[in-house]
């Protein structure tokens, strides 16, 4: 190798540490002072939050029941499925105050795309008094969220327990208004 070709990738190795140490410590994970993050390393990602809703008139038996969903999970990345933590619980009222179904589980992938996010989980207890004989536990959901700050956030969901099949990061658009509440979504 030439000296000239030698001495100026000597000097792009120095660089480069010299780029690297002088990152500020306090450089929070996927800023752009972070290091990581100006390679493209995946980001975390979270949905976090309660959601309150009154079902309208293409729920026909149910229209006017108060839905309340709520969400709290975080994954290393939106590309890291295995990764995903977290908790949900659905409480589906009728309008008359007869429980329709309460059940919760573990979030068991996420995913997350601008305002949106896909959380998917099983449920692992649960009560559906409104439909004798179904059996909650082990079953597949879905919640989708849109996070529109203060004007409201939007929901999605679909459940196993009925007959829809539900896949990992598998969800709908969110389709119906909150009515209460607040959704955070990140990543």
């Amino acid at each position: 190798m030439n000296r000239r070709l030698a001495t100026a990738a000597a000097s792009l190795l120095l660089l480069a540490a010299a780029v690297a140490t002088a990152a500020p410590a306090s450089a929070a994970p996927g800023s752009a002072a972070d290091p990581a993050a100006a390679a493209g390393a995946p980001t975390a990602v979270s949905v976090r939050g309660t959601g309150d809703t009154v079902l309208t008139s293409a729920f026909r038996d149910f229209a006017g029941d108060p839905v309340r969903i709520s969400v709290d999970a975080r994954a290393a990345s939106s590309m890291d499925p295995g990764s995903t933590r977290g908790h949900f619980h659905v409480r589906h009222v009728h309008a008359d105050g007869r429980l329709v179904a309460d059940f919760e589980g573990d979030i068991t992938c996420l995913a997350v795309g601008g305002r949106e996010a896909i959380a998917t989980g099983v449920i692992t207890k649960g009560e559906a008094p409104w439909f004798p004989g179904l059996e909650p536990v082990g079953q597949k959901v879905s919640v989708s969220v849109e996070d529109d700050g203060r004007h409201g956030d939007r929901l999605g969901w679909v459940w196993g327990a009925l007959g829809q099949p539900v896949s990992d990061c598998q969800g709908t658009v969110p389709f119906i208004r909150t009515t209460g509440g607040d959704f955070t979504v990140r990543g």
